[in-house]
């Protein structure tokens, strides 16, 4: 809409322009007429004022068109403008909260990024370098819990014998299938034992 506009009012101007020359050419033909020495000639100086004279009627008829184009053309300019500056209010808003969103987040990850490393600290150092090992090659999810006799990760049964010996806890065992370290938390409740 606003090239329309533009282009609307560039035209105009480009008419206004031709205007200008038609009443200047008018001006010297008329200064000609009084120095024409035939009727002849002084009849050609009046068909070139009469045609400049028609010219520039043509031209502000067409000026007239074109001006009431340009008033719609003027009101969508302005709407859309007034719809453009709401929906950058709307948008700035929107990244203000999600700046403090991701501000929330960056900061409980440090959190979370510097328990981690205590804890990593306080393991023994084969199991923390197999812990590191597996997370950097599973998109940084290294443990896995068992839930119903399954890896919870890849979805995998895990065989009798297996499940038994992870659950005395005696040492640390990974998934047979996605090599994620596992878990199993016992049930705390009679409810607890449908899930197990």
């Amino acid at each position: 809409m606003r090239a329309a506009l533009a282009a609307n009012q560039k035209d105009r101007k480009r008419f206004e322009t031709d205007i200008q020359a038609s009443e200047q050419k008018i001006s010297k033909l008329k200064t000609q007429t009084m120095e024409a020495k035939t009727n002849d000639q002084y009849r050609a100086f009046q068909y070139e004022i009469d045609f400049c004279q028609q010219e520039i009627r043509r031209h502000e008829d067409r000026i007239l068109e074109l001006m009431t184009e340009s008033d719609p053309l003027e009101k969508a300019v302005k709407a859309a403008e007034a719809a453009l500056t709401a929906e950058k209010k709307q948008v700035d808003e929107e990244k203000a909260k999600a700046l403090a969103r991701t501000a929330v987040d960056r900061k409980e990850i440090d959190t979370l990024t510097q328990e981690r490393k205590k804890l990593l600290a306080e393991m023994d150092p084969k199991i923390a370098a197999e812990y590191e090992r597996i997370r950097k090659g599973r998109a940084g999810v290294a443990i896995a819990e068992v839930v119903q006799g399954r890896c919870s990760k890849c979805n995998m049964l895990l065989r009798p014998q297996f499940l038994q010996e992870l659950k005395r806890g005696d040492a640390v065992m990974v998934c047979e299938s996605c090599k994620r370290m596992l878990y199993w938390n016992p049930p705390q409740s009679v409810e607890d034992l449908a899930i197990a």
